[in-house]
């Protein structure tokens, strides 16, 4: 395939649906449609043209899914003349955000990925006023479900968001109460007809796909704030390859969280904030706010077998064999009594001598970070050092890991002040930050 190129960009009033079309040059195309239910059925002048600024960047964004399966070198922008700025954020864009998709594939993308500049223009970004509102999203695990409290006990206005839930975001929404957005993104079927003919795969920067999306959002549903729920450890990186360190998580790192708003702000949508309410924290500080929500215990799910982006492809549950399922009964073995989280995954994970290896790696005593959305190594070594003072003390793998981890051993006091302690630089307004203050001391 000589060239990738993006096609268009509009919006359907009528069914409330953003389509947008891709194609490779003497190759097969592409349309994805993203639809958007109970948003306004009709726009002002004002809006049409702040919701075109809008699905440019939405465009660009959500290309990468489709750019992926052969990666030409050649890229061309059909609808539009991009401007260096552009070119910049989206080389940034796809370079790290498949920075795990260029490891599994043995690829260096900075051979290849360039994206044309052919306008002097400088973009502005539209200055109407956005509804004094908030969504959070919900993704069904535990995070989310943090920062939806927060918001909830300080009485801000907000609504729930998703965008293609299935059951745990679904029972997550329903168990809290409250207005809903739920928006669907249907991908291309051709794109699928690629893999299944060998075309390369891999992971993408979903994160970074539905911060876009969501950003089209507050034009069509009425809201001037996103409230991610990232942690501060979402930062850290798995391992090098081709000059970059390549994040699992780049699309819910700081680094994207800053340049997201900073281009909806100064391109898009002048009066648009988005920002992650957990940043200061890691996991475990997370994990320990967790605990506190126990009618939640029995929905959360963070497996991701539950979100797999084949729907008939998905299990309900906790498969109790993957990073994810690891990791998370980890962080929150020392907040939540030991029966009621073995009641919650369907097993002890720490009994489980085949999980070894898996907890090798989150450790750090074998291999690299897993390429999951899972916490720092040095917080999972602290975790598995405090076991040893808990009911956990006798598990199998605490037995075995423990005594070759060297941190210091903490009680759960300790590690709880530890975990809640401001630890990463962040990008929360400070009303917000008053939220998550008042959420911990509560």
């Amino acid at each position: 395939m000589n060239a990738f190129i993006f096609k268009s960009a509009h919006y359907e009033q009528d069914s409330q649906t953003i389509v947008l079309s891709y194609a490779y040059e003497n190759g097969p195309e592409f349309e994805e449609r993203i639809e958007f239910p109970g948003a306004k059925t009709r726009l002002s002048d004002d809006e049409r043209h702040a919701l075109s600024k809008c699905m440019r960047g939405l465009h660009m964004a959500a290309g990468i899914s489709y750019y992926k399966a052969y990666c030409p070198e050649n890229i061309l922008v059909e609808n539009h003349r991009l401007t260096k700025e552009e070119a910049d954020f989206f080389y940034k864009f796809y370079l790290n955000g498949l920075g795990e998709f260029a490891v599994e594939n043995q690829i260096d993308l900075r051979e290849r990925l360039f994206f044309p500049v052919n306008s002097n223009h400088h973009l502005h970004a539209s200055d109407i006023e956005l509804n004094s509102a908030c969504v959070v999203p919900i993704g069904g695990g535990k995070d989310s479900i943090v920062s939806l409290e927060a918001i909830k006990k300080a009485k801000k206005p907000h609504r729930m968001i998703a965008i293609n839930a299935g059951r745990p975001i679904l029972e997550v929404m329903d168990t809290s109460g409250g207005n809903k957005i739920h928006i669907r993104r249907k991908l291309s079927p051709n794109l699928f007809d690629l893999n299944d003919q060998g075309a390369m795969n891999g992971h993408v920067p979903i994160t970074g796909i539905l911060s876009f999306i969501m950003a089209c959002g507050a034009i069509l549903y009425g809201y001037d704030s996103v409230v991610m729920s990232n942690e501060g450890s979402a930062s850290e990186g798995n391992v090098r390859f081709a000059g970059i360190e390549v994040n699992h998580q780049y699309s819910k790192s700081l680094d994207f969280e800053l340049d997201f708003e900073r281009y909806i702000r100064r391109f898009a949508l002048k009066n648009f904030h988005y920002f992650s309410l957990l940043r200061p924290l890691n996991e475990t500080g997370i994990a320990s706010l967790f605990a506190r929500q126990a009618k939640y215990f029995d929905v959360f799910k963070s497996c991701n077998r539950n979100f797999h982006i084949d729907e008939g492809a998905r299990k309900y549950g906790w498969c109790g064999n993957c990073p994810k399922c690891q990791f998370v009964f980890l962080a929150l073995s020392p907040f939540i009594a030991r029966e009621r989280l073995i009641q919650i995954f369907g097993k002890n994970m720490l009994e489980d001598m085949t999980q070894e290896d898996g907890y090798r790696e989150l450790c750090g005593l074998k291999g690299h970070k897993p390429f999951e959305c899972v916490g720092e190594i040095e917080e999972c070594r602290l975790i598995m050092k405090h076991l040893t003072t808990t009911n956990f003390k006798d598990d199998a793998l605490v037995k075995v890991l423990a005594p070759e981890i060297d941190n210091e051993t903490m009680d759960t006091e300790g590690l709880t002040r530890w975990a809640l302690s401001f630890r990463y630089d962040h990008n929360i307004p400070e009303t917000y930050l008053d939220m998550l203050n008042e959420l911990i001391g509560s």
